[in-house]
């Protein structure tokens, strides 16, 4: 999913779930969207997964993309699932420090 179609897909699809996630073995995080009906996508540029060095970095791009908040969630990297879930508001950027 590029940005732009992020943008169209967060005017439209309300119930989508925003991630950005972060491996437990990793310092890169990654943007993730799933709509009601289960579909994931990542976010890409031009084709390729789009990896951000800093939890900064991938919120400017939601901000930019008029996402109002998403869940940071730290995956395992044996399996897949979720060691921890926090759901923010994208406004409150003190907070991010503390999310991690």
């Amino acid at each position: 999913m590029e940005l732009q179609q992020l943008k169209h897909a967060a005017s439209y699809h309300h119930e989508m779930e925003v991630r950005v996630v972060r491996n437990t073995l990793s310092h890169i995080y990654q943007i993730e969207c799933e709509t009601g009906s289960g579909n994931r996508q990542k976010l890409s540029r031009r084709g390729k997964p789009c990896l951000f060095r800093s939890i900064d970095e991938a919120i400017d791009q939601l901000l930019v993309a008029g996402i109002s908040h998403a869940w940071i969630v730290r995956q395992n990297e044996e399996d897949g699932s979720d060691s921890s879930r926090r759901l923010v508001q994208l406004g409150n950027l003190p907070e991010l420090a503390i999310a991690i």
